[in-house]
């Protein structure tokens, strides 16, 4: 019985013995997506708040008294130019006219014998027959007459003229606003009373102010903003829900000099607006073009950002991970300008960046193979 436990014991003496011993083995350092920065002439936009003006505005007013006889348009509507708005009743302003033209037609009569008179005299005064009292007498009653005639003349045309704004007529193209009064009211009694008022839509102005900084790069490059318009580059104009207008604007204007309160410039952006997609007084960010040469990028979705500001991670040629601390610029799609901090052939990570940090080796995974529709489809994007 002893002889059997001794012997079992020893047993499980070796067994334990011949055990192999555990040792730790680390994981696998992790696999990262790699990729050079990308350098290329890339054109980014500065923005400022604009706002949307009609390019043409006028007050229709009566310029005449009278009862508005009639109303020839529609709240709202589009007219065009030479297009009768109102009708302020005419009969008084034709009676006038009728009376100016008599009034005419009397002073005309009496030139005409004025001159017949001066004639007669001035051929009786070679025979002695009048004094020369008689022929001066004669002269001053033709000019006056003649006068006369150029008064009577002068009140027709006014009375004509006055007849011609009981009809008012929209000045030019555009979008009338609702009517200020109904058919039946008295106008133009003691002031020009307001009746409605006609916009310009196409084209439509746009009004930004430009910072000083932001004009520099132009002035020192003789690309004014007026004397030239060619001169100055074509933006573009986002609106209120971030989509950009379809159209590009030409900065056709510019304030004579800088607003010492603000330092900044105002400026005038005429767009097209040729589906009348944009109305006066919308708010939209004008987007002025820059162009960045041999610009380096990355990958927005690579930067990260600590208390230190933005940084992005980068395989060394040990296959360490480093940091890089970044200037970040502007957003090109999904690509980020990086002004300064990186080289250009550093290996940046911008894929596996929750495996990897600061200090551990890492392995560079194989660029996956483009599928063939993809590479089919790829010179199209461009």
């Amino acid at each position: 019985m002893n002889k059997l436990f001794i012997f079992s014991g020893l047993s499980v003496f070796f067994l334990i013995g011949c055990t192999p011993k555990n040792e730790f083995q680390p994981p696998p350092a992790p696999e990262v997506g790699v990729q050079t920065p990308v350098v290329r002439d890339v054109t980014v936009y500065d923005s400022f708040p604009g706002r949307a003006a009609a390019s043409d505005e006028v007050d229709i007013r009566a310029r005449v008294t009278g009862f508005l006889k009639s109303i020839d348009f529609e709240d709202g509507q589009r007219v065009n130019k030479g297009d009768l708005l109102f009708t302020i009743e005419p009969e008084q302003y034709e009676s006038a006219v009728n009376s100016a033209k008599a009034q005419l037609a009397q002073a005309q009569a009496a030139l005409k014998l004025a001159e017949a008179t001066l004639q007669r005299n001035q051929n009786a005064y070679k025979t002695k027959a009048v004094s020369e009292v008689d022929v001066l007498t004669a002269e001053a009653n033709k000019d006056s007459a003649a006068a006369a005639v150029m008064e009577a003349e002068a009140g027709l045309e006014k009375a004509m003229l006055d007849l011609s704004y009981t009809k008012i007529h929209a000045p030019f193209s555009g979008r009338v606003a609702r009517r200020s009064l109904s058919v039946g009211n008295l106008v133009g009694s003691g002031t020009s009373t307001l009746l409605t008022t006609v916009v310009v839509e196409a084209p439509i102005d746009v009004f930004f102010n430009v910072d000083e900084r932001t004009l520099m790069p132009f002035l020192r490059e003789g690309r004014g903003t007026t004397e030239d318009k060619k001169k100055m580059p074509p933006v573009k104009l986002e609106l209120a829900d971030g989509i950009q207008h379809t159209e590009e604007g030409i900065v056709d204007y510019s304030d004579p000099e800088i607003d010492p309160d603000t330092g900044t410039l105002r400026l005038r952006a005429e767009f097209p607006n040729a589906k009348i997609n944009l109305i006066p007084g919308m708010y939209g960010n004008i987007l002025l073009p820059k162009k960045i040469e041999k610009a380096v990028l990355v990958p927005d979705l690579a930067i990260q950002r600590d208390l230190s500001g933005a940084f992005v991670l980068v395989v060394n040629d040990e296959n360490i991970v480093e940091s890089r601390y970044i200037q970040r610029g502007a957003l090109v799609g999904t690509e980020r300008i990086v002004s300064d901090g990186l080289n250009v052939d550093e290996r940046v990570i911008v894929n596996g960046l929750q495996r990897a940090r600061p200090g551990i080796p890492v392995r560079i995974a194989e660029p996956q193979p483009q599928p063939a529709a993809e590479k089919e489809a790829a010179p199209a994007a461009e």
